[in-house]
């Protein structure tokens, strides 16, 4: 027995071996998942902003003050990668009606834009985002419903559609209906304009057998629980109250997969069930994923038993917020995929306080702040709205919804405050249904296991703006190399120069570009006569549609509108001078050239003026030699540094704007030149190199007139906003109170960035108008390490004489 036992115990020995290799390299497998999933955390940075307004509602004629808050997509830590956000007012057709470019400090800008009164009454999306966003899912970007009314014509309610819809969606708990295993199916059935429907639900088979009932929580939303068979056909059956009916075909019967259940199994912890069905063949392992803002919570190996398992968190392990549970299979395929949404028990709390509850015209408002985390002082950046309360329409996104729940799901999110409002049972499995219906997730795991970092169209803008075009030849095709420069007509000095690339794109980097301007880009007619070059716009334009629920005014709003509009246009007649001083616009402005200081400068009136541009060079510009040959005039620049002259033809520019054609200057009239520059060194910019440069400026900056080349093109950009300040008056004194200068408003205080100090404490001081009623205090912020909250109070203000 002794020896004949000796190959038995081998032959086991060697089993375990094996099996220890197996688990070794599944496990590993887990390792690995974890580090492509963290690397490509690193490589692909997630951004997410928000924007809030002053007041949820507007009249034409009014401007809309708004600022921008930043951050990674995990730690909620002020985002340095972008520094440009862009800015849209959409219109129920997704077609932008205000576009503007905002600046961003370390995570922060702000901004306003003002409604002219060419815009319509109605509902409109307001949405923001970074070029670096636009690598992504448009779902991604910040969006919110304000409405505008426009008081100077009638306000029709919009038109509606005459043909009543319905959209019934069902999504399997994990993503997989499976024959023969039972699973928990979500559902949503909403209308047309994405408001949710009240409605009695049946499940039949092919048969009409019905197989289960089910009816909506809330919004439309619920689920049910039943066991597919494949072979058969499943649809649902929606029946409202007022007898119309609708038809919807389940997800397709997989034979073989897997099944992803989670449920709370108790008040500290959450149990996830795994459940397969697959062929004898296959290894029974699973891997289970669990992050949370791409921050890794769990990954693990799992063996099935009876082709199931399951796995036990508690809790305390996951983020507060959206955790995404994926589940791989052996061979570290995604098969399933679950949300699971963690009330925040931490967000920032802001305590407000007025120095009292009712107040006069023009009196001193003074409002202490202190922001605390879990009773915890915490520093915050804050910003704080005062504004009148009306019966207009005045929901109001806000910070904490936002970060730890709308932004990670996709789809319209009918009433989002429900989910804040008490911790019920009834809002708890609410929100667990919104979790079944509305789970995505920012990345696609095929980019996350692929080893090579994704390319990328949009590139993030970690200094300045970027004006994107792109180079054609004649045929319209991509043109690759080709050396292209921009430029904007001023009497400062700005060139960028950018050489295509295999797709014929450039790239020109606008350093302190702000307002309004003229842009030329163009490239050498000399040298690439057949291309042209087209600008892009900054702004996405594959807008998806977006469900923006009709416009809805009460009757009872009709003389709000009518008081509001009124004090509207006092504020304009009265102090349309004082908003525009104090309103006043800033920007860090740069008057050097992009060349510094030129080594040659020439002011012509300070000179004996000659009526031809030639004896202006020759008799007053030592340092450029003017040569006339037969195929016209040429340039050339003395070389100081060296002694020598250069052997080329200097970059010459007339306002800027780049000339190719010596004899195109010398036939301008002088006379209109005011400056002349002149640079006697090699001069480098990005791709671009000049032996010198000759720098003629006109009195205006505008070009005075002379013509382009036809390949040129000239075309009105805007640049980044530049920054208006909030106007708000100081009634300090009697003489100040007693003025008969009417005060109108209603918008009684914007500050877009306010910082508490260490204990968290910080005071702001503001003054009502002549205008009574209910006044609406907003706060909302950030703390410096991550914490978001918002909060709000409300005072009233009578009447002087009362």
């Amino acid at each position: 027995m002794a020896v004949n036992s000796y190959p038995s115990k081998l032959f086991i020995l060697t089993v375990l071996l094996c099996s220890s290799a197996s688990v070794f390299s599944q496990q590993l497998s887990a390792d690995s998942l974890k580090m492509k999933f963290d690397r490509y955390r690193k490589n692909v940075p997630q951004e997410k902003i928000y924007l809030q307004s002053d007041r949820p509602n507007y009249l034409a004629g009014e401007t809309m003050w708004f600022t921008i808050y930043l951050t990674d997509g995990s730690f909620y830590q002020p985002s340095d990668l972008s520094k440009i956000a862009y800015i849209e007012i959409l219109d129920r057709f997704n077609q932008p009606v205000l576009q503007t470019k905002i600046k961003l400090k370390d995570g922060r800008g702000n901004g306003a834009l003002f409604l002219p009164a060419s815009i319509t009454s109605g509902n409109y999306q307001l949405r923001a985002y970074t070029n670096w966003m636009k690598n992504f899912d448009e779902a991604f970007f910040f969006r919110k419903t304000i409405t505008i009314l426009n008081t100077f014509r009638k306000i029709e309610p919009e038109a509606t559609a005459t043909t009543i819809t319905r959209d019934a969606q069902f999504f399997p708990e994990g993503g997989n209906l499976v024959s023969g295993i039972s699973n928990k199916v979500g559902f949503r059935v909403v209308d047309q304009r994405g408001v949710g429907v009240n409605f009695k639900g049946y499940l039949l088979n092919e048969l009409n057998d019905t197989l289960v009932h089910f009816v909506p929580l809330k919004f439309g939303i619920g689920n049910f629980t039943f066991t597919p068979t494949s072979g058969h056909t499943y649809r649902a059956l929606i029946r409202e109250s007022s007898g119309k009916t609708t038809n919807a075909k389940l997800p397709a019967i997989s034979e073989y997969g897997y099944t992803l259940g989670v449920v709370d199994s108790s008040s500290s912890q959450i149990s996830i069930n795994i459940t397969a069905r697959q062929p004898e063949a296959e290894i029974p392992v699973v891997y289970l994923f669990i992050h949370a803002r791409q921050i890794i919570v769990r990954a693990e190996m799992k063996f099935l038993q009876g082709n199931k398992a399951v796995v036990t968190v508690d809790k305390k392990d996951l983020p507060e917020g959206i955790s995404h549970i994926t589940l791989f299979d052996a061979a570290v395929n995604p098969v399933c995929e679950r949300l699971y949404f963690k009330r925040p028990e931490n967000l920032l709390s802001v305590s407000l306080q007025t120095d009292q509850q009712r107040y006069i015209s023009r009196r001193r408002v003074t409002l202490n702040l202190q922001s605390t985390v879990a009773g915890q002082t915490k520093p915050a950046d804050l910003l704080v709205s005062v504004y009148k309360t009306d019966s207009l329409p005045s929901y109001q996104k806000n910070i904490a919804e936002y970060f730890s729940l709308t932004s990670d799901l996709k789809g319209n999110i009918e009433n989002p405050e429900y989910y804040f409002t008490a911790s019920t049972s009834e809002v708890q499995q609410a929100l667990d249904n919104l979790m079944l219906t509305h789970g995505w997730r920012k990345f696609r795991w095929a980019d996350v296991l692929n080893p090579k970092t994704p390319v990328f169209t949009y590139v993030p803008e970690y200094r300045n703006h970027i004006i994107q075009g792109i180079v054609t030849s004649e045929a319209g095709n991509p043109a690759h190399g080709i050396l292209t420069y921009l430029a904007s007509p001023g009497k400062t000095i700005k060139l960028y120069g950018s050489r295509s690339n295999s797709r014929g794109e450039v790239f020109y980097e606008m350093q302190n570009f702000h307002g309004n301007k003229s842009i030329v880009v163009q490239a050498n007619p000399k040298v690439d006569s057949t291309y042209q070059v087209e600008i892009l716009s900054p702004f996405h334009d594959l807008n998806t549609p977006q469900v923006i629920p009709p416009l809805s005014i009460s009757t009872s709003a009709e003389k709000n509108l009518l008081d509001r509009s009124v004090a509207m246009q006092v504020q304009d007649i009265y102090y349309s001078e004082e908003q525009e001083n104090k309103s006043r616009l800033s920007a860090s402005v740069d008057t050097i050239s992009f060349y510094g200081q030129a080594d040659e400068t020439y002011y012509l009136d300070a000179f004996t003026r000659f009526p031809v541009m030639e004896e202006v060079m020759r008799e007053y510009v030592p340092g450029v030699l003017v040569r006339k040959r037969k195929d016209g005039f040429h340039f050339l620049v003395l070389d100081n540094v060296n002694k020598l002259i250069f052997d080329g033809t200097p970059l010459i520019m007339l306002d800027g704007v780049p000339l190719f054609d010596e004899d195109e200057i010398m036939a301008f009239d002088p006379k209109k030149i005011k400056k002349l520059e002149v640079m006697t060194r090699q001069y480098f910019i990005g791709p671009l190199v000049f032996p010198g440069v000759v720098s003629y400026t006109t009195y205006e900056g505008d070009l005075g007139g002379f013509q382009l080349q036809p390949k040129s093109i000239k075309m009105d950009y805007e640049g980044l906003q530049l920054q208006r300040e909030f106007y708000s008056p100081r009634y300090e004194s009697p003489a100040q109170r007693e003025s008969r200068m009417p005060d109108q408003r209603t918008l009684l205080y914007w500050n877009p960035q306010i910082l508490t100090g260490t204990d968290g404490k910080q005071q702001v001081e503001f003054y009502t108008s002549d205008v009574p009623g209910e006044y609406k205090i907003v706060v909302e912020g950030i703390s410096y390490d991550g914490h978001v909250g918002t909060s709000s109070q409300t005072f009233v203000v009578n009447p002087a004489n009362n």
